[in-house]
């Protein structure tokens, strides 16, 4: 069974993120921080992380700096899942290492395609 990290410091978000994971057969683990994200790679070793941009203590584009310059860790897929819209901020993400970006508001079936490009269902 696949993995999922969830990363957002709103408990709804990370409720309704797991409830989507769940429903596509992901076991699923939450962070409601960066530096909470860090730790749960070192140990659940997430196949797929989806973040918010924003996360207390260490952003969410410094937490996908971190994990990709670590050879050491598994590199998981990795997601944004956020209200930003800005097409620089996107491209940001993407050209630092993200494999997709979810603009919020989203429902399964934009989850379901993302993850079908991934080739994760």
């Amino acid at each position: 069974m696949p993995n999922c990290l969830i990363a957002d410091d709103s408990k709804i978000m990370r409720m309704l993120l797991r409830k989507i994971m769940e429903n596509f057969g992901f076991s699923v683990t939450e962070a409601e921080d960066g530096e909470e994200v860090l730790e749960q790679c070192i140990t659940t070793n997430p196949d797929l992380i989806i973040s918010d941009w924003s996360l207390p203590l260490i952003d969410g584009i410094d937490v996908l700096y971190k994990i990709r310059a670590d050879r050491k860790v598994k590199q998981p897929r990795f997601m944004f899942c956020s209200y930003v819209t800005d097409a620089a901020v996107i491209r940001q993400a993407l050209d630092g290492g993200a494999d997709d970006f979810i603009m919020r508001p989203f429902d399964e079936e934009i989850i379901a395609g993302k993850l079908a490009i991934l080739g994760m269902v």
